[in-house]
């Protein structure tokens, strides 16, 4: 029986990183030549954790009206978020799957060095993983 005291520390534990390098673990101050490399390290890293990533939040250069230059992002785990059900349990036939988790990296475009740097890491998961 999983109590709300063991429901608090899951959501404090960090992930198992046993298997992984230490290039592999997402870290402030981290830089990647393209948002899109950003992207997919957040990406793998996630997979061989067991968990899924999307894309929160894409914040433009309002400077440039010509084209749409992205100046920061953030990826979160799909699981973030809180959904209240409007089907009661009995009758609901797929899971909620938004669990309020935290876990995101938000990274940000350096003009001056032309790349894009990890400004916060979130690690810690609301939920167990799937790896």
């Amino acid at each position: 029986m999983v109590t709300r005291n063991d429901e608090l520390d899951l959501r404090r534990e960090l992930p198992d990183h046993s298997g992984l390098s230490e290039e592999e673990i997402p870290v402030i101050g981290m830089r990647f030549d393209s948002l899109h490399l950003a992207q997919e390290f957040y990406a793998s890293y996630a997979k061989k954790l067991g968990f899924v990533t999307k894309v929160r939040n894409t914040n433009f250069d309002k400077m440039r009206k010509d084209a749409k230059i992205p100046i920061n992002q953030s990826l979160h785990c799909t699981r973030e978020g809180y959904r209240e059900s409007r089907v009661k349990a009995a009758t609901r036939s797929n899971r909620i799957t938004a669990m309020r988790c935290k876990a995101r990296m938000y990274v940000l475009l350096d003009r001056e060095k032309e790349c894009w740097v990890v400004s916060r890491v979130e690690l810690r998961h609301s939920h167990p993983l799937f790896g």
